[in-house]
């Protein structure tokens, strides 16, 4: 089996199940018959561009963030708040969620946003207009 049918078989699996660690994509690989280390399993992370995506239970799954397969339910149960105060919008996380959530609103509201700042477990956004606060809260409480 050559590198690109590899890393088919990991995306693959990544996507199709929630997978925690190196270790299980290694496991994997040798189910099917395919030998690799735990060193070449992360070159081919890192090749894919996977993520390790927080879990509202402090664990951490895999994830190719450029698929659109789970981005929605992912940023849904890492939002634990949404609120606005004029043209503002705070949107309280769990920790580490920080960047995905904010590219997903990036990508959903990129017109509407004069400015947005992120940490570990806050989003805080700048709208350009009071009603686009409102109504990116009223979307993220249905995410």
């Amino acid at each position: 089996m050559n590198k690109k049918e590899r890393l088919e078989k990991i995306r693959r699996f990544v996507t199709e199940n929630e997978v925690r660690t190196q270790d299980e994509i290694v496991k994997h690989l040798s189910s099917i018959g395919i030998i690799a280390t735990q060193a070449t399993v992360s070159r081919d992370i890192k090749e894919l561009g996977m993520v390790k995506i927080p879990l509202k239970e402090n664990a951490y799954k895999y994830d190719i963030p450029k698929l659109e397969s789970s981005t929605y339910h992912l940023v849904d149960d890492n939002i634990l708040a949404a609120e606005s105060m004029g043209n503002m919008v705070n949107v309280s996380l769990v920790p580490g969620s920080g960047m995905v959530v904010k590219n997903q609103i990036i990508d959903e509201f990129g017109d509407y946003i004069f400015s947005i700042i992120v940490d570990d477990d806050s989003v805080f956004l700048v709208v350009r207009k009071e009603h686009q606060a409102q109504l990116i809260v009223e979307t993220l409480k249905h995410w």
